[in-house]
């Protein structure tokens, strides 16, 4: 998304001479990041690069000017050869029990509304991505709640037996041990369009004692380097194993080098994005990817009583505008059952409502040209449906594109251009909505229900046959827990390796033992 409120100050490459530390030096980088210049990268300490550009943002605040390094292919080689070697020498020694607990210090920290680099994040970020800030802020809240130590303890049990099964073979029950080891370094690619999302994918990293390569989005270069400078806070040996970099999506001439140094490639991204890593990747390497993808909701007729249709419209509509729809959680579009106290046309009115006090309270970014285009052309397209005797309705924002909720008086299903637009369908039973689904059920993930207990079940069973991997209430489509099966799969144990050590092993060591009968 092209929503940087900024001004580019592209000067030309110049050596460093104020004789600071640079990236290396991550107590001298926190005390820039409160002031008017932060270095929008994080090193291993004794690497920096010889050469930086500016990029000057503006805001409220006044004025910050990121420094973005220089890179080149040969350096990147560098890098990735170091924070290998520093997770050998230290990451890769450390206990799980340890890593839980250093990250829920550094998660502690973002949890206190005084501290410093949270500040910074939301005083910049809404500049950066175009977003509200207090949108910004409650919802960075409630994500690194996620992450405590409570949370990653139970995160590691869903996925493991026993965690420990990280530090050490462990004995299985049929015989024999076991141990799981993770990459020695991941090459993770972020997007830029959920603040806090890189966040995630670090420390999945770490927990399996993996040294981690970032690259940032030019859209959201901040939270990747301001979790890691935290890390460095708590302990820098730790943040020796990472290193976060800036440089512009599609350079195949310094990707390619990590491609090759990385035991696994993880990418956020567009299709497109994926699949260029993907055929770039060479064989045998982890490659994991989270590309495009399309949520929904359901609202059942017994959600739409009388004391519950509006708090149910209240929960859609914030679904629907957190972080402007951008993220993967958000719904395209709702499917709402007629039968409740209210039909499923004033269902969509009442949403409208609801999503024009959002938008008083937590303003949409402004758009570019070609975003807002699309919203007008989806809103005329539909109108004239209407006006062709389809039983279709608009509910706009007045004067803009702020926010729109279409109105579809039969079960059908269409993708939104997002930025706050949401379609309705109108359906007798929910259960109509399945066979309208099948067609995009590579797309599909989460799907946001409000329907009775004695259905519940039977509509998620109905909904993962057709693909969607993520079920949740409605109200909490863009809150995920820390141990969800992302797209379906496994978080961690798609990265690992598995070493078994078999039971003759063990009775063959026996017979070498002094006392062996």
């Amino acid at each position: 998304m092209a929503r940087i409120a900024e001004q580019y100050d592209k000067q030309a490459p110049s050596s460093r001479s104020d004789g600071k530390s640079g990236p290396a030096g991550h107590a001298a980088n926190a005390v820039a990041a409160s002031g008017a210049v932060l270095e929008a990268c994080l090193l291993p300490r004794g690497l920096e690069p010889e050469q930086w550009t500016e990029r000057k943002l503006e805001g409220p605040a006044g004025t910050l000017v990121l420094k973005l390094p220089v890179l080149s292919p040969e350096l990147l080689g560098q890098i990735a050869r170091e924070v290998a070697a520093r997770r050998e020498a230290y990451l890769a020694g450390l206990r799980t029990e340890r890593i839980v607990e250093l990250l829920d210090r550094a998660v502690a920290r973002w949890l206190d509304p005084a501290y410093e680099l949270r500040l910074l994040a939301e005083t910049w970020l809404p500049v950066m991505t175009g977003y509200d800030g207090e949108m910004i802020r409650l919802e960075l809240k409630r994500f690194f709640r996620t992450f405590r130590r409570k949370e990653l303890l139970r995160f590691l049990d869903e996925e493991f037996d026993a965690a420990g099964v990280l530090d050490e073979f462990r004995p299985r029950k049929h015989g024999g041990m076991s141990r799981a080891y993770g990459p020695e370094l991941i090459f993770h690619v972020f997007s830029g369009n959920v603040p806090g999302l890189p966040v995630w994918s670090l420390i999945m990293g770490l927990l399996l004692k993996s040294a981690a390569i970032g690259k940032t989005s030019s859209a959201e270069p901040l939270m990747a380097v301001l979790f890691a400078r935290t890390l460095a806070e708590i302990d820098e040996e730790l943040a020796d194993c990472l290193a976060i970099l800036p440089w512009k999506g599609g350079s195949e001439e310094l990707e390619q080098p990590l491609l090759e140094a990385a035991d696994a490639v993880v990418v956020y991204g567009s299709q497109r994005t994926v699949e260029q890593l993907r055929s770039r990747t060479p064989a045998g390497r982890t490659f994991l990817s989270y590309g495009h993808k399309i949520s929904f909701a359901m609202i059942g007729r017994e959600a739409l009583s009388a004391d519950r249709f509006r708090e149910t419209a209240r929960k859609l509509a914030e679904d629907a505008s957190v972080y402007d729809q951008q993220g993967c959680l958000a719904p395209h579009g709702v499917f709402v059952e007629e039968g409740g106290a209210v039909s499923a046309r004033q269902f969509a009115q009442l949403v409208a409502a609801e999503m024009e006090h959002y938008q008083q309270k937590k303003p949409r970014a402004v758009l570019t040209e070609a975003e807002a285009t699309a919203i007008r052309l989806v809103r005329q397209r539909m109108e004239l449906r209407g006006l062709q005797g389809e039983p279709i309705s608009v509910y706009a924002s007045a004067g803009g594109t702020e926010w729109t909720v279409i109105y579809h008086g039969a079960a059908g299903f269409e993708a939104s251009p997002l930025n706050r637009t949401l379609h309705v369908f109108a359906c007798e039973e929910l259960s109509q909505a399945v066979r309208l689904l099948r067609p995009y059920r590579d797309y599909l993930q989460t799907a946001g229900l409000a329907v009775g207990p004695d259905r519940l079940e039977r509509t998620a069973a109905m909904l993962g046959s057709c693909g969607v991997t993520r079920l949740c209430a409605i109200g909490q489509m863009a809150r995920t827990p820390a141990g969800w099966h992302h797209d379906g799969r496994m978080n961690l144990l798609d990265l690992v390796r598995w070493v078994d050590l078999e039971r003759s092993a063990e009775l063959e060591a026996e017979r070498y033992d002094p006392d062996f009968e």
